[in-house]
C-alpha cells in the first residue's frame, strides 16, 4: 500500500502536468506538432503498461502482443470505412473481435511455457503481420496502410486545429488503461498472477488452475491493446502494418525494462520516454548534426536504434530495475538515512 501511495502521487502529478499542456501559454507546448508527439507517446505508454501486465505481473514473455494492438486499429477502421459504423460502435466491435482472437491465440499458446510460449506467440504475431502486409482478402491495403475516412468520425478529432482533443483522448485512454491494470493487479486474480510469475508449481499445489489465470491476463492485456490501437488510429489517421510487427512487441519489452517491470507508473514513463526519444533521435540524425563526426563514430550514431540500444545496456548494467527501480532504491536509502541519523538539539 505504501508503494501505491507514492506511485499514485507521482502519476497524478504527471497527469496534471499533461492535461495542463494544451492550456500553457508556451508556443512549444501549444503547437499541434508537439501535442501530436505527446499523444502518440502517451498511447505507447499505455501500450507498454498493458504489456507489463503480461511480462511484469504474470511472467509471460509474449512476442505477439502487437497483433492485438493492430487488431484494434484495423478492425475499427474497416468497420468505420466499409460498414459505416460510428467510432464508438467500431471500438466495441474491434474490442469484441480482439477478445475472441486473444482467447483463441492464448488457448493455443498457453499449452506451452517459457521460450516455447514466446515462440508460439511470435508465430501468431508474424502470421497476422503477413495477412495485413499481403492484403489477404483485399481488406488491409497491404504495406500502404488503411487510411481512416475522416468524414465518419467526430469532427473534434479531425484537423490540425483539433490536435488538443486527440491529446486529451490519449490521456483518457491512458487513465482507463491504468485504472484497469490497477484494479486487476490489486484483485485476488492479480495476486495469483504474481504467484504464477514467482512459482507456478506452488499455485498448482494450492489447487488453482494456473492456465485459466494466465489466459485471463493474456485476454485483459489484449483487450486493452485493442482500445489503444483505436486511439492510435485516430492519432495517426491510418492503420499501418508496422503495428503488427514483432519489432513493435520488442519495443514494448524495452519500454517496460526502461521504466521498470512490476511498476505501473514505471511502465508508462518508459513508454513515453522511449517514444519521444525515438522521434527526437530520428529528427537529430536527419538534421545533419552528426555529419562532422568521423564515419566510424557518426555511422552507428545515425541509427536511433543503436543509441537506444546503448541506453538500455547502461540501464541493465547500472539500474536493473529501470527508472522506477532506481527511484525506489533512492527513496529507501533516503528514508534509511533519515531514520538512522539521530536528531540534534541546538
Amino acid at each position: 500500500m505504501l508503494r501505491w501511495k507514492y506511485s499514485r502521487h507521482l502519476l497524478f502529478a504527471l497527469l496534471a502536468f499533461l492535461i495542463s499542456i494544451p492550456l500553457l501559454p508556451v508556443d512549444l507546448f501549444r503547437s499541434a506538432g508537439f501535442q501530436q508527439t505527446l499523444a502518440v507517446a502517451l498511447l505507447y505508454g499505455a501500450l507498454a503498461l498493458s504489456y507489463d501486465l503480461l511480462f511484469g505481473y504474470t511472467g509471460l514473455l509474449s512476442f505477439g502482443h502487437a497483433l492485438f494492438f493492430a487488431s484494434g486499429a484495423y478492425v475499427s477502421v474497416i468497420l468505420i470505412n466499409r460498414a459505416g459504423w460510428s467510432l464508438w460502435m467500431a471500438t466495441l466491435g474491434a474490442l469484441a473481435f480482439t477478445i475472441i482472437l486473444a482467447l483463441l491465440v492464448g488457448s493455443a499458446a498457453l499449452r506451452t511455457t517459457g521460450i516455447a510460449f514466446a515462440m508460439v506467440t511470435l508465430a501468431f504475431g508474424e502470421a497476422g503481420h503477413v495477412i495485413i502486409n499481403r492484403n489477404v482478402g483485399g481488406w488491409t491495403n497491404a504495406e500502404n496502410g488503411l487510411p481512416l475516412n475522416a468524414d465518419r468520425i467526430p469532427s473534434i478529432f479531425v484537423g490540425v486545429a483539433n490536435t488538443h482533443y486527440i491529446f486529451w483522448l490519449s490521456i483518457a485512454i491512458l487513465v482507463l488503461t491504468y485504472a484497469v491494470i490497477w484494479w486487476v493487479t490489486e484483485s485476488p486474480a492479480g495476486r495469483v498472477f504474481a504467484a504464477l510469475r514467482d512459482n507456478e508449481v506452488r499455485v498448482s499445489v494450492l489447487g488453482l488452475n494456473g492456465s485459466r489465470f494466465k489466459l485471463l491476463s493474456f485476454t485483459v492485456a489484449a483487450a486493452l491493446a485493442s482500445i489503444i490501437g483505436v486511439g492510435m488510429l485516430i492519432a495517426s489517421g491510418s492503420a499501418a502494418p508496422r503495428y503488427a510487427e514483432a519489432n513493435t512487441t520488442i519495443s514494448l519489452l524495452l519500454m517496460v525494462i526502461l521504466g521498470g517491470a512490476i511498476s505501473r507508473w514505471g511502465a508508462v514513463l518508459g513508454g513515453v520516454i522511449y517514444s519521444i526519444s525515438q522521434t527526437r533521435l530520428q529528427d537529430l540524425t536527419q538534421s545533419g548534426f552528426l555529419d562532422g563526426l568521423p564515419k566510424f563514430i557518426g555511422g552507428p550514431l545515425e541509427e536511433p536504434v543503436f543509441i537506444l540500444g546503448l541506453i538500455f545496456i547502461f540501464i541493465v548494467m547500472f539500474s536493473p530495475g529501470g527508472i522506477s527501480g532506481a527511484y525506489y532504491r533512492l527513496r529507501l536509502r533516503y528514508l534509511t538515512n533519515k531514520v538512522s541519523t539521530p536528531a540534534t538539539k541546538d
